[in-house]
């Protein structure tokens, strides 16, 4: 049983540890780092293993703040804030709408529609009867 000890530590550390510090490492942008290299904090994670995944969390993370998605236009994330400038990320104003296109009528469905019901229950009656 003590064989299998050291064994299972090291599968726990790998997996549980070391794997997802690579994996933030690895999803990091490139203009996030800023002493050294995504490569180079790869090498010093996956070479001193344990000791490289605890000095990525004290030295090379990038301290990021919890910023919710609507204020990435304060730089922390430069797609989203493209996407919010774009005209088709930006929330509809119904005022400015229905100035720019006009007050069109609204539409109504199928079964908002009196007459359309009455002929739809007079098919139905219809293929009833000659079954």
């Amino acid at each position: 049983m003590s064989m299998w000890l050291p064994f299972a530590v090291f599968i726990l550390l790998t997996v549980g540890f070391v794997l997802p510090c690579m994996l933030d490492i690895a999803n990091t942008p490139d203009w996030e780092f800023a002493a050294m290299s995504k490569g180079m904090w790869m090498m010093v994670a996956g070479v001193f293993w344990v000791l490289g995944a605890i000095a990525w969390l004290a030295l090379g993370r990038p301290h990021r703040l919890f910023v919710p998605r609507r204020k990435a236009s304060l730089g922390f994330d430069p797609a989203a804030a493209a996407a919010i400038r774009h005209p088709a990320g930006r929330p509809i104003d119904r005022a400015q709408a229905a100035w720019r296109y006009g007050n069109a009528a609204r539409t109504s469905g199928p079964d908002d529609d009196a007459e359309f019901l009455l002929d739809l229950g007079r098919r139905i009656r219809e293929a009833r009867d000659g079954m």
